[in-house]
C-alpha cells in the first residue's frame, strides 16, 4: 500500500480516476456512483473494491470509512469528479442556474468534511471556476481552508500530460497536513506549434490508426469495442463530401446542408473530421455521434468507434466496460483520462512521499 493510503473514489463512474492512481500503487478502497452500468464496469476492473452503487446524498463519510476498512481520513485519499455539466460553458445561463447537478458539488464538500481525508482531489469543467460556478467555487475553497485545508487548483489541458485528446479541465488538489507540499505535475508534451523542439502532443493517428478499418453501423469481430454507430444514407454522402483529415460541412454542396446549419455559421466542429496530426476535440457522451461534435473519423465515412474513442481517453484495451452502446459511449467520454489522473497521483504520492521523509 502506498504510504499507507488508500482511495476513496466518488462519482466514480467506470474508473477513469481509479485506473490512474491504480497505476501509481494506490489501493482503490470505495467507489460510489448511482449508474447501475458504470458501476458493473468499475467492478469488473477492480474487483477488490468496494462498489457502492447509490445516491451520494444517503450516504455518509462513517459508511464510506467502514466500507474502506479504515478508521479515519488519515489513510484516505479522496478523489472525485462530481457530474459537471450544470457548469458547463456550453450551456445557456438559465440552464447553467437550474440545472439540479450542480448541486453535487456540496456531497463532495460533505464527504470531505466527514471523513477529513490526508489528500483530495477534485476533477470538473473549467467553468466551475472561471464561469457562472465561480462564486460556488469560491464558497467551497473557502469551506476547505476553514476545515483546515490548504489547495491548489488549475485549469489544465489534458493533452500537455500525454492524453491525445484536447480536454480542459479543473483540477483542485488539496491536503490537511501543511507540511505536505502540494504540487501540480510538470508538463510533458507540449504544443509544438508554440514550442517546437519539446515533446509534442500526442495525436489521433499515434493513437488509432493501427485499428482495421470498419463501416458505419460495423464491428471488428475481434474486438467487440471496435464498433460504431449507424448512419443514414445521406450522413453517409454528407462525410463522403467532408475532406479527409480535419474537414467541416463548409465544403457540403447546398444540397446536403441541413436546415439548422443554414441560420448560421457556428458550431463548425459538428458533423467535422478529426485531423490525423493533432489531439482529438474533448470526448464527451456523444463522442460516437457526427451531429454531437468533431467526431467523424480522419479518412474512413463513419463516426469513430467506441474502442477509438477509449483510447483517445487513454483507457487500456483490456479494461473493460458494460453496457449498451450509448452507455458505454458515455462512460467512455464523461471518464476522466486515465493517463491525466496518473499524472495527478504521481504528484500526489511525491507529496506524501516528500512529508514523510522530513
Amino acid at each position: 500500500m502506498v504510504v499507507g493510503c488508500g482511495v476513496i473514489d466518488l462519482f466514480s463512474g467506470c474508473g477513469g480516476s481509479a485506473y490512474g492512481f491504480q497505476q501509481e500503487g494506490f489501493p482503490i478502497k470505495v467507489a460510489v456512483d448511482i449508474d447501475k452500468n458504470a458501476s458493473l464496469s468499475f467492478k469488473n476492473n477492480f474487483p477488490q473494491c468496494n462498489v457502492i452503487s447509490e445516491d451520494i446524498s444517503y450516504l455518509s463519510g462513517k459508511d464510506l470509512l467502514a466500507a474502506s476498512g479504515f478508521s479515519n481520513g488519515d489513510s484516505v485519499v479522496l478523489i472525485a469528479c462530481p457530474p459537471c455539466q450544470g457548469f458547463s460553458n456550453a450551456r445557456r445561463n438559465s440552464q447553467r442556474l437550474s440545472d439540479p447537478r450542480n448541486k453535487l458539488i456540496y456531497e463532495f464538500l460533505r464527504i470531505t468534511e466527514e471523513i477529513m481525508p490526508i489528500a483530495f482531489v477534485m476533477e470538473n469543467v473549467p467553468g466551475l471556476a472561471t464561469g457562472m460556478g465561480k462564486p460556488i467555487f469560491l464558497q467551497i475553497l473557502q469551506k476547505l481552508h476553514d476545515l483546515g485545508y490548504q489547495t491548489v487548483y488549475n485549469v489544465v489541458n489534458s493533452a500537455d500530460y500525454g492524453v491525445p485528446q484536447k480536454r480542459r479541465r479543473l483540477v483542485l488538489i488539496g491536503t490537511k497536513y501543511p507540511n505536505m507540499r502540494l504540487q501540480f505535475p510538470i508538463k510533458t508534451h507540449l504544443d509544438p506549434e508554440r514550442y517546437p523542439g519539446h515533446k509534442p502532443w500526442r495525436t489521433v493517428k499515434d493513437t488509432i490508426s493501427d485499428l482495421l478499418p470498419i463501416v458505419a453501423g460495423g464491428r471488428n469481430t475481434n474486438d467487440n469495442l471496435h464498433v460504431t454507430a449507424n448512419l443514414s444514407e445521406k450522413n453517409i454522402e454528407r462525410l463522403k463530401k467532408t475532406p479527409h483529415n480535419g474537414g467541416s460541412r463548409s465544403s457540403w454542396p447546398e444540397e446536403l446542408v441541413l436546415t439548422c446549419h443554414k441560420k448560421t455559421k457556428g458550431h463548425m466542429d459538428v458533423y467535422g473530421r478529426m485531423s490525423w496530426d493533432q489531439p482529438s476535440p474533448t470526448m464527451t457522451g456523444g463522442c460516437v455521434m457526427i451531429s454531437k461534435g468533431r467526431f467523424g473519423h480522419p479518412e474512413q465515412d463513419r463516426a469513430i468507434s467506441l474502442r477509438e474513442a477509449a483510447r483517445l481517453q487513454t483507457f487500456p484495451d483490456n479494461f473493460q466496460f458494460i453496457g449498451n452502446f450509448g452507455e458505454i459511449a458515455r462512460q467512455i467520454g464523461n471518464a476522466v483520462p486515465p493517463l491525466l489522473a496518473r499524472k495527478t497521483a504521481e504528484s500526489i504520492l511525491e507529496s506524501l512521499m516528500t512529508m514523510k521523509r522530513e
